[in-house]
């Protein structure tokens, strides 16, 4: 999955440089090489044409047409030279933000937008830039936020909120704590169902992704940036750290809860009640706090 969301407005080096200095940033500019900056990336793996961040040049392989914010230059690289890169990152990204200058809409869905067979109730509260595919249901009291694809034959059960915003804080060195902006969105692909009064946090630079035939219980929550897998089931009150990956065919009972940054192995079960610390393996049973392998353990429905 790739981390990098669009730009609606292009932007060059020199620009974002006087952005940062409008908002108080200190910086020096290694390069006056000049390019058209459509995108914000991930700087562990960045697309050409955007800018991202770095904290280390360990180990970084520079590209060209790429606009690095890092604490020192970069051999052959256009650089904004800062103390404190994901400070100033988050810095840009707000700014961004708060001028509707991204698309939180991959460019495949931008334009799908509500089929005329879904059926969404009058009670549930679309945004715009939403996806709603054939047959899906909307039920009473649902909020769908910017960026949200939902995708056909899926239901959203009441009360349900997707595409809101998770909790991703940063202390800089300065020690002001700023929120890290959610610019992505949330895709939920076919034949899925999600239950009453679950959240489904938005993602940061990548999208929040559940695939088809996933089956979502109520009072669930999905952090940022997560990943399932098809045909996983997770029981109520499931609670999922941001940038897990849950791998399909897996089964999570009644109210297990993963920490943040894991991966949950294709096929795995896991016992009611379970805290999942570690990665678990294939094929694996887990149960317990901390969950620990349990042999013979199957948990869920027989799918």
């Amino acid at each position: 999955m790739m981390f990098s969301v669009d730009l609606k407005k292009l932007y060059t080096a020199s620009v974002l440089q006087g952005v940062l200095q409008e908002l108080n940033v200190a910086n020096v500019l290694t390069s006056d090489e000049s390019f058209e900056i459509t995108a914000i990336s991930d700087g562990r793996k960045p697309l050409i044409n955007s800018f991202c961040f770095l904290e280390s040049l360990d180990n970084i392989v520079p590209k060209k047409n790429v606009l690095y914010i890092a604490p020192m230059p970069l051999d052959g690289a256009c650089c904004l030279i800062v103390e404190d890169p994901r400070y100033a990152f988050i810095k840009l990204l707000a700014y961004i933000e708060k001028r509707a200058q991204v698309y939180s809409l991959s460019p495949n869905h931008r334009s799908a937008g509500i089929h005329p067979t879904a059926i969404i109730h009058e009670g549930a509260i679309l945004d715009e830039d939403v996806v709603v595919g054939e047959r899906a249901i909307i039920s009473a009291g649902c909020i769908l936020k910017k960026g949200t694809v939902v995708g056909a034959k899926s239901i959203v059960r009441e009360n349900t909120v997707i595409g809101c915003e998770g909790i991703a804080l940063y202390k800089a060195k300065s020690g002001e704590v700023l929120r890290f902006p959610h610019l992505s969105g949330v895709e939920i692909g076919s034949n899925v169902e999600i239950g009453a009064n679950t959240v489904i946090v938005r993602g940061t630079l990548k999208p929040t992704k559940i695939e088809d035939d996933v089956v979502i219980g109520n009072l669930c929550n999905i952090g940022h940036g997560v990943l399932v897998q098809s045909k996983v089931w997770m029981s109520v009150g499931t609670l999922i750290g941001g940038n897990c990956v849950v791998e399909q065919d897996s089964t999570l009972g009644l109210g297990v809860s993963v920490k943040d940054n894991l991966k949950i192995a294709q096929n795995t079960s896991i016992g009611m009640g379970s805290v999942v610390t570690k990665n678990t393996r294939i094929g694996g049973s887990y149960f317990g706090n901390p969950a620990k392998p349990l042999r013979g353990l199957k948990t869920g429905p027989v799918r």
